[in-house]
């Protein structure tokens, strides 16, 4: 795994800017903390060879603390990947099932709907219906009332 860093300094014989590039690298022998670096100055068109410099001789324990945390870091995303596309597929999934139970609900609602708007319409025609049937039990109620008063009186 390599990184490459880079630095900008002026070269003090030369006005020209000059960008240093490091390369971070494992060294095979180094059991604690395999890495190496490797340097290269770039002047506009000129280059000089590479030369490479061990972390533990530039005594920088910050830069390896950092090269393992990132090291540690990755371990931890590449465990936490594939959890993450099987989120992502069961929520995609979840998604499509609410899409397609949302769409048979909707389709009982309509239906439910126009059910009750007919039970509605029915209760109206109905309603007016037995007001019309009351009205003409009304007049045969009235004569059987009067019957029975008349019935009363004269002993029928």
């Amino acid at each position: 795994m390599t990184s490459d860093t880079a630095f900008s300094s002026v070269d003090e014989t030369n006005v020209h800017p000059t960008t240093r590039h490091f390369d971070v690298a494992p060294l095979e022998d180094d059991e604690d903390h395999p890495m190496m670096l490797s340097s290269s100055n770039s002047i506009d068109d000129q280059q000089s060879p590479s030369t490479k410099t061990n972390v533990e001789t530039l005594d920088d324990k910050s830069l390896s603390k950092l090269y393992d945390d990132w090291l540690e870091l990755d371990a931890e995303l590449r465990l936490f990947e594939p959890k993450h596309k099987e989120y992502v597929g069961k929520l995609d999934e979840v998604e499509s099932l609410k899409a397609k139970y949302r769409m048979e609900y909707d389709k009982y609602k309509k239906k439910l709907d126009q059910i009750q708007n007919d039970i509605k319409e029915l209760k109206k025609t109905y309603s007016k219906k037995g007001i019309e049937v009351l009205l003409n039990i009304i007049p045969e109620y009235e004569l059987y009332r009067q019957l029975i008063f008349f019935c009363e009186k004269k002993e029928c």
